[in-house]
């Protein structure tokens, strides 16, 4: 019998927890990135392009007629109506593809961690077995979203759209601290991957 230890990794923009499921990364380890997998949604799905032009208007497309992300982006960050509108459009497609990958994935025992925006927001975080929550100072935030192109009140718009950390971490079941350097990142990391394989591991035996 397959028994998958289920985890949802999230954290504000510009945390890092790309960074930390990059880390994750290896044998035992799935990483799906549910952006990503919006990402190819957007791209790929013409019924998810015609409903989300008819909820947001045309506004979102490029000149060529495809959504364009950084139009839609800036919309939904500045707009809670709009991006409830694409919540409801793109999550259970995002869902349904996530957990394919799971059932695909041909293994009896893992850890299947899904990195994704806004799991507490939507509530989504509760499918999960376990909560990761990545967080990160504001300075150090901005900094790095500074390096994305984005300026300092696009970036503060953009965190004040998200729950604040203490939010996440008051539902979390581990905290990754990655205000500090590589190093200390990778040592913090290592940990977490020790501590979900074994709660894998118990997983089983129950």
């Amino acid at each position: 019998m397959s028994q998958i230890l289920r985890v949802g990794l999230t954290g504000g923009i510009g945390a890092g927890k790309s960074s930390v499921a990059t880390l994750l990364d290896g044998p035992g380890f799935l990483i799906i990135d549910a952006d990503r997998l919006g990402h190819t949604v957007l791209r790929d799905d013409e019924e998810v392009r015609a409903e989300l032009v008819g909820a947001l208007g045309e506004e979102i497309l490029d000149s060529a007629g495809r959504i364009e992300r950084a139009r839609l982006g800036a919309l939904v960050f500045a707009e809670p109506r709009a991006r409830e509108r694409l919540e409801q459009v793109l999550h259970p497609r995002i869902r349904a593809t996530e957990e394919d990958r799971v059932a695909s994935w041909g293994v009896t025992e893992g850890v299947a961690v899904t990195e994704a925006a806004l799991l507490v927001e939507t509530g989504g975080h509760e499918r999960y077995d376990r909560l990761v929550v990545v967080t990160a100072s504001p300075e150090t935030r901005i900094s790095r979203l500074a390096g994305r192109g984005l300026t300092t009140e696009d970036a503060r718009r953009r965190m004040a759209a998200q729950l604040p950390d203490e939010d996440k971490i008051a539902v979390a079941d581990h905290v990754v601290d990655n205000d500090g350097d590589v190093h200390a990142m990778e040592e913090r990391v290592a940990e977490l991957r020790a501590a979900l394989w074994a709660e894998a591991e118990q997983l089983v035996r129950d």
